[in-house]
């Protein structure tokens, strides 16, 4: 971008630590943070107390929510809920061994297990969901709360290295700072 000339930035979200899935009385969309998630979140707004925030949109998790309430929050701001932020769909039966074929689903992005999204459509969803946000907000900065899976399929779509070992390291919750040039997507600072 030309000096002077305004960008969009987002704060790309991982939620911090819910409770376990299976944990009675919860189910995907209603699965809390846990208390130490909570603390993670009020942290996570206690770091970005300075950082001037013009919209704030969530998966419709509760615990992506909940992730970015604290900082919504502090600035009255309301948080957009949308759909396709929801954690990429591994397959619609239940999997014991769920790595194994997320491991695949990288190894091959048009994998896809019984009822599942296979990476490549996953990773489309997401890029759509940026190229929306960015379709309303030509500059600024945007706090945007998903989930591991999707958030990495986005990065493997803009910078190399990004694979199976980079989403499972990716902590709960971590922030990954997102720069719209033009019509391409980069990454900056950690």
């Amino acid at each position: 971008m030309a000096n002077g000339e305004m960008s969009l930035t987002v704060l790309l979200v991982r939620h911090a630590e819910p409770v376990a899935p299976g944990t009675a009385g919860f189910d995907e969309f209603t699965r809390p943070l846990t208390a130490k998630g909570m603390r993670d979140a009020h942290q996570l707004g206690a770091q970005h107390t300075s950082t001037r925030i013009d919209a704030a949109y969530s998966s419709p998790y509760l615990r992506a929510r909940q992730t970015i309430e604290p900082i919504a929050h502090a600035r009255g701001l309301a948080i957009a809920t949308i759909e396709d932020l929801r954690e990429r769909m591994l397959s619609a039966d239940e999997l014991p061994d769920w790595r194994a074929h997320l491991k695949r689903s990288w190894e091959d992005f048009d994998y896809a297990a019984h009822g599942g999204e296979s990476g490549r459509i996953a990773q489309a969803r997401i890029l759509r969901v940026l190229d929306t946000i960015a379709s309303r907000h030509s500059a600024g900065t945007v706090i945007v709360a998903s989930h591991g899976n999707l958030i990495a399929l986005a990065l493997h779509a803009i910078m190399p290295g990004v694979d199976y070992d980079f989403w499972e390291s990716i902590p709960m919750p971590a922030v990954f700072t997102l720069i719209r040039d033009g019509t391409r997507w980069r990454r900056t600072g950690e």
